[in-house]
């Protein structure tokens, strides 16, 4: 009997531990709330649209697909990738230009960044490239075991981002090209980049942004939308509508908001993409403020739990990964959210884990179980 009760007890912390060990319950438990709650605001915002029951559909189906690789992404051990510079560069590149093979290639927004057959949208290659970027650049860095110092080690992996960087830019997808850059920056800082490199970065931003306005290499939308975010009173009825649109709604929904479902913005059709790049203005007018409140303690409790599973990692590699991750997620944030009050220009950047869109779905799910992997292995496991 006491040896049975010994065995029972032994099998129960066993469990435990490996339950523990590859399950980091916070993290799943702040997904799955974030995930709730933007489902609620899509059903919200497409409750007034003429196909809103089928896009809601649509966002579902989005879901269930990204469970998939998130569960395989969570089993596959993040170190196996290592071995694997060379094919995933080639299969960055791959995805990022295959919107532009003819016949694939769908244009939204003013740049062709969807594969499409017989002119149906499928999904965004450029979002599941953010990944493969993010595993390419921690090879690289790795690689350096924290120590990047000289020019040529500079110059080395700064290469490495301007290749799938200029593809990005040549449908021409300049919100997407600052997130490639985002996610670097942040790798670089964890992966022990010597400080001074990046007022050198800031420079190089500095004349890009001077050479692309002196030489107009800016597609119409994009001059559109840089000089409403500059004067917003420019063009009203036009480029600077959708901005006006969203202070509108966020400022009326004030402290609590005018409750779900019952924003005259949305509902009246005012809002342009509410669904979609402008779901926290839904939310900011049929929400409130503390709706607001609740969104960034949701997405700070995810930052801080990716923050702890960086620090645990067993090794700078995985470590790396999530600091890709974060820099991804965290930079999305705060251009959506600042883009939606007038601090930062338009550019279709959607909200992580809130916005409609199967493909962006499924690319954070995907990026959840990467930070899954590298939580389950910290142990060597």
């Amino acid at each position: 009997m006491v040896e049975h009760t010994f065995a029972s007890t032994r099998k129960i912390r066993s469990e435990h531990s490996w339950f523990g060990r590859w399950v980091n319950v916070p993290l799943l438990a702040i997904v799955a709330l974030l995930i709730a709650y933007g489902s609620v605001m899509v059903q919200s915002a497409t409750s007034g649209m003429s196909a809103g029951d089928a896009l809601f559909m649509r966002h579902l189906i989005g879901i269930a697909i990204g469970v998939v690789p998130m569960v395989i992404a969570w089993a596959v051990d993040y170190q196996s990738f290592k071995g694997w510079l060379g094919p995933l560069v080639v299969l960055d590149a791959l995805l990022i230009v295959s919107p532009r093979i003819p016949g694939l290639g769908y244009e939204a927004g003013g740049a062709t960044s969807w594969l499409a057959i017989g002119g149906v949208r499928l999904f965004q290659p450029s979002e599941p490239a953010k990944l493969v970027t993010i595993i390419v650049m921690a090879i690289v860095i790795a690689q350096y075991k924290g120590r990047i110092q000289s020019r040529q080690d500079v110059a080395k992996v700064m290469a490495f981002l301007a290749l799938p960087l200029a593809l990005i830019l040549l449908q021409p997808d300049l919100g997407t090209g600052l997130v490639f850059v985002a996610i670097t920056m942040g790798m670089l800082l964890i992966g022990g980049i010597k400080p001074r490199w990046f007022l050198v970065f800031a420079l190089v931003g500095v004349l890009a942004v001077g050479a692309v306005l002196q030489f107009d290499l800016l597609a119409e939308y994009q001059r559109s939308r840089l000089l409403v975010f500059v004067d917003p009173s420019l063009d009203p009825s036009g480029a600077g509508y959708n901005l006006a649109q969203s202070k509108i709604a966020i400022g009326s929904g004030e402290f609590s908001g005018k409750g779900l479902g019952s924003g005259t913005q949305s509902n009246l059709n005012f809002l342009p993409e509410r669904h979609t790049d402008f779901i926290f203005s839904v939310l900011g007018e049929e929400l409130g403020f503390m709706g607001a409140v609740a969104l960034f303690g949701l997405y700070l409790a995810l930052l801080a739990i990716a923050l702890e599973i960086a620090a645990q990692s067993r090794d700078l590699f995985g470590s790396l990964i999530v600091a890709g991750l974060i820099s991804m997620w965290t930079f999305q944030i705060l251009i959506n959210v600042g883009m939606t009050i007038g601090l930062m220009p338009i550019t279709g950047i959607p909200l992580p884990y809130m916005s409609f869109g199967s493909s962006f779905m499924v690319t954070n799910l995907t990026g959840t179980g990467m930070l899954l992997s590298v939580w389950a292995r910290r142990q060597g496991v």
